[in-house]
């Protein structure tokens, strides 16, 4: 955790310094607040699940690799310079198991729409703006295996889970605005997520919270 907040600071600073320098001086206005009213956003997010952690271990029966990384592809628009909406699709908590008697692979795909909230009031003035959002959807989760059980050797061929649930993802973060085509700053979310029926990898349940970095291009 001590490494996570260490790094949320260290960007904060550098892309805080950066946009600050990078203002047009056309409309460098002291107070002045970027209107995002009538903007586009093609954006992806990058990060993990803070209460996760990524491993890969490898023992004599064979090899484990576990990645709670999350990556995300979406698009926004401002219909009002403090409101935006978002349409999103992203991966996250994929797994894979190998040992010589099985193979398996996990995968969680959220399709996301929602809104965000960009309160005037917390402006960085032409800086930034910090924001606050919901978004809610499915969450499309996908198992396989194949192989020999070892407590049963006649189970032997392929079997696969695939089940969709509703879920709802909260966040909270800040937008800097490096230049008049591009936003770069952290996120904090946490994604709750209906249980599967089945056991999807080692679990049914995979709600948690994210740490990200957005990094957005303004059009």
């Amino acid at each position: 955790m001590r490494n996570i907040f260490l790094l949320s600071t260290i960007i904060l600073v550098l892309t805080s310094s950066i946009s600050y320098s990078q203002v047009d001086e056309k409309n460098d206005i002291t107070g002045s607040i970027r209107n995002l009213n009538g903007t586009h956003s093609i954006y992806l997010n990058f990060g993990f699940k803070v209460n996760s952690s990524s491993s890969a271990t490898a023992s004599i029966t064979g090899l484990k690799a576990e990645t709670n990384i999350i990556s995300i592809l979406g698009y926004q628009y401002w219909f009002d310079n403090q409101w935006s909406i978002h349409v999103l699709i992203g991966v996250f908590s994929a797994e894979a198991n190998v040992n010589y008697t099985n193979v398996s692979s996990i995968s969680i795909v959220p399709i996301l729409f929602g809104m965000s909230y960009y309160p005037e009031a917390l402006s960085l003035g032409n800086a930034g703006r910090a924001h606050f959002g919901v978004n809610t959807g499915i969450y499309m989760g996908n198992g396989s295996k194949s192989g020999v059980e070892l407590n049963n050797l006649s189970d032997i061929g392929v079997s696969s889970v695939s089940e969709t649930v509703f879920g709802i993802e909260s966040n909270a973060g800040i937008d800097f605005f490096i230049s008049k085509w591009i936003k770069v700053g952290p996120e904090v979310s946490y994604h709750l997520i209906s249980g599967f029926k089945e056991v999807i990898g080692n679990r049914k349940n995979y709600s948690g919270a994210v740490f990200s970095i957005n990094i957005g291009l303004l059009l």
